[in-house]
């Protein structure tokens, strides 16, 4: 929506490619560096694409009147398209207002990001105190010379200041909600059933101990765990709960199930507090969770948390090994034994397509999908995603060696989530063509299986909501019946769903200046 006011600085969030109902999740990588900016006293313009259809009204409004700059956040693929649309809705309006770019793919590949006519500078990973001194340096006409964690043009030639160190959890600001309209971010969840009022509320934890092979994490937050205490996790939760009336919640910790010990406490903490709501976190770990005793795991429930995520990734051993994921296949299935006889829904993740990985090891990991399903009816799936090979992971050499050859700007890795057939084989070069197009297949058939029906679950609209569970039903059984006998090889309903999303959710709007 266009306003009329004058802000200091302008945040973007841009649209993911598939934003839907409870996909449109809460914006809080912008939400968490526009925190420092208003306890300073700065006023703070926050655009959301995904929900606000007139963006580029509201972004060249609001430069029309020249913040000190302007701050995009995204991930590697389509959000690079969109971050790129926004710069160029500024470019348009005004030369004078800085650029600056931050999030995962501007962190892991500063240099070639500078590259861009649409970049001025780059906050480098946690930017709640970077980005503020980066406001402050612009607002004084300084150089940037002096911040940690920035990359800018100096000469012609890019600059990387040292790494800013890691934040300290308690020192992290309430986020400040008043900056969007939150009821467009409340849903009915995707994997809690009845929970009509959910809401993604941040985290409680950053980071990941642990060196799982297709995961930036361990580059971006250097494999350090940095938890909350207890009180300020609790008040993280609770607050929201409180003030938007929610009756369900999501807890984004990249690993949330680190200390059986904490996690306890914090489910004493929300049972004392008279709260009645449900929730689930998405990161938790198979061999972690097995350790855990049957009454913390029902503590857990008693609490709320009837749904945990797992990161199952394969059925074949040698490929959790080669991804150094630091479990085997039976910890899975334990684990999804403990999750049925402890009354918790639990929601895997699984992927296939890795150098040196055979179609036998893909149909393992089929074949796990369809056990963990039949041992325990409730549980949930993701999607078999095909691999994806991104900058700062493990993997990421392993895949150069197979024949991966990376984009070489920024425009080249709007597309590289791996999503639909691979056509020139520039993310997958070890399968051929007819195999790429088979674990595209796989990819959709998985979704189509399972978590479209929860993706329209999360559909407000009550009306939209049952027609497309009516469409979608013969559809999911139609796909799960095929995958399960791993008749993956002709599929060629899975075009019109390619189709679909290339045309509806993927890049809509593809022109750029």
């Amino acid at each position: 929506m266009t306003t009329n006011s004058v802000y200091d600085i302008v945040l973007v969030y841009p649209k993911t490619g598939i934003d839907l109902g409870a996909t449109i999740s809460t914006p809080h990588s912008v939400l968490a560096i526009a925190a420092p900016l208003l306890k300073k006293g700065y006023r703070v313009q926050l655009i959301d694409q995904r929900i606000d259809p007139d963006w580029r009204a509201s972004l060249q409004a609001a430069v029309t009147t020249l913040p000190i700059c302007v701050g995009i956040s995204c991930m590697t693929g389509t959000q690079i398209h969109f971050a790129m649309e926004a710069a160029a809705v500024v470019r348009a309006t005004t030369s004078s207002v800085p650029i600056i770019w931050g999030g995962p793919h501007p962190s892991l590949l500063p240099e070639q990001t500078l590259e861009s006519e649409f970049v001025d500078a780059i906050c480098i990973g946690e930017g709640e105190e970077t980005f503020l001194e980066m406001v402050e340096a612009f607002q004084n006409h300084r150089s940037l010379s002096s911040v940690r964690g920035v990359a800018y043009m100096d000469g012609g030639k890019a600059v990387v200041t040292p790494p800013r160190p890691l934040m300290e959890m308690e020192d992290l600001l309430p986020v400040p909600w008043e900056l969007i309209e939150v009821e467009k971010y409340i849903h009915p969840d995707f994997w809690m059933k009845g929970a009509s009022r959910s809401l993604d509320i941040g985290q409680t934890s950053r980071g990941c101990p642990f060196l799982c092979g297709f995961c930036a994490s361990a580059t971006l937050r250097q494999r350090k765990w940095r938890p909350m205490s207890v009180e300020k996790s609790l008040e993280t939760i609770l607050e929201p709960v409180r003030r938007f009336g929610l009756n369900g919640i999501w807890i984004r910790d990249d690993e949330f199930y680190i200390n059986p010990d904490r996690v306890a406490a914090i489910s004493e903490g929300i049972l004392s507090s008279g709260h009645k709501f449900r929730w689930y976190t998405s990161g938790s770990r198979a061999d972690i969770f097995n350790r855990s005793s049957d009454d913390q795991i029902r503590l857990l429930k008693r609490s709320g948390a009837d749904s945990l995520k797992f990161g199952a990734e394969s059925g074949s051993d040698r490929i959790l090994e080669l991804m150094n994921k630091g479990i085997k296949c039976e910890d899975t299935l334990k684990a999804n034994e403990k999750a049925k006889r402890c009354g918790i829904i639990p929601v895997y993740a699984l992927m296939a397509g890795f150098p040196t990985e055979t179609f036998a090891e893909i149909d393992m990991t089929i074949d796990l999908f369809v056990r963990l399903k039949k041992e325990n009816p409730a549980a949930q799936f993701e999607a078999i995603s095909p691999y994806t090979a991104f900058p700062g992971t493990p993997l990421y050499s392993l895949a150069i060696e197979h024949g991966l050859t990376p984009p070489t700007d920024l425009e080249g890795w709007i597309d590289w989530v791996y999503d639909e057939y691979d056509f020139q084989g520039r993310k997958l070069p070890w399968f051929n063509a007819a195999e790429r197009k088979m674990i595209g297949n796989i990819a959709y058939m998985s979704i189509l299986s399972n978590s479209i029906g929860n993706a329209v679950g999360g559909i407000g609209n009550k009306k939209l909501r049952s027609l497309l569970k009516m469409a979608i039903t013969p559809v999911s059984m139609f796909e799960r019946f095929k995958l399960k006998r791993k008749w993956y090889g002709f599929a060629p309903e899975l075009d019109f769903a390619r189709f679909a999303r290339e045309k509806i959710f993927y890049r809509g709007d593809k022109s750029i200046g």
